[in-house]
């Protein structure tokens, strides 16, 4: 088995939570065939994207080869850090995600965004709004201590972020090789939210995992699996 040594080491950014404790159980399954490095974002100062990429582009490893992976809405994160042409990037993967703001018809909700109590909707209400699981005894438990442990003004402030992001100027700007992930049952991120992706990056490499938008924490061994095979594919 090749170790981590022969491939790129994997940057992993976090989805809504930006906690990066979604990844524990991904990162395990992955276990010596690659390094990983995951990022995370602070739980208690409203960030916006700029912020964000700057914050995640000081944890990239400065002598070594690396592949960037966002997660749900670190897409548009890791799609920026993709454009800038950095010494030793080799590739991008795109889990879950979009490439702009992926629920066109609530764009003029961003104003609102201030108001959502994200904290205080039920579980059986958060199951398929945060996690894509229509039955809340099924969704990562994992997910509800990530979440809990954020504050809810910045929640707030990434959901009002991701209402108007559009980063398809950048995404034509990366030439490395691009994996995107899709799960066939994501009832948070839209078909067209990859069509859009797919359409901008038309080298990109699609790959549909049967599960629900938590697809590194549901299905880790075919996320794992597809993502080693990308990466052995840079050598």
């Amino acid at each position: 088995m090749t170790d981590s040594s022969s491939l790129p080491t994997l940057v992993l950014l976090p989805g809504l939570d930006g906690t990066g404790k979604l990844f524990a159980d991904f990162v395990k399954v992955l276990g010596s065939r690659v390094s990983t490095i995951v990022v995370a974002y602070p739980s208690d100062r409203p960030l916006g994207y700029d912020e964000l990429e700057e914050l995640a582009r000081s944890a990239l490893p400065q002598n070594q080869p690396f592949v960037v992976l966002g997660e749900s809405f670190s897409g548009p994160i890791a799609i920026r850090i993709a454009a800038r042409g950095l010494t030793n990037f080799k590739g991008l993967i795109l889990c879950g995600t979009f490439v702009q703001n992926p629920f066109p018809w609530a764009a003029w909700a961003r104003g609102l965004a201030s108001f959502l109590p994200v904290k205080s909707l039920p579980r059986w209400v958060r199951a398929p709004l945060m996690w894509g699981s229509v039955s809340p005894g099924r969704a990562p438990s994992q997910m509800e201590r990530a979440m809990s442990g954020v504050s809810a003004s910045v929640i707030r402030h990434r959901i009002a972020a991701l209402l108007s992001v559009d980063e398809r100027p950048f995404l034509k700007q990366v030439h490395a090789p691009i994996l995107v992930l899709r799960a066939r049952r994501d009832l948070v991120i839209s078909k067209a939210a990859t069509r859009w992706i797919t359409k901008t990056a038309a080298s990109a490499q699609l790959i549909e995992v049967d599960g629900p938008h938590l697809l590194l924490q549901t299905r880790p061994e075919e996320c794992a699996g597809a993502i080693v095979n990308f990466m052995h594919a840079l050598q």
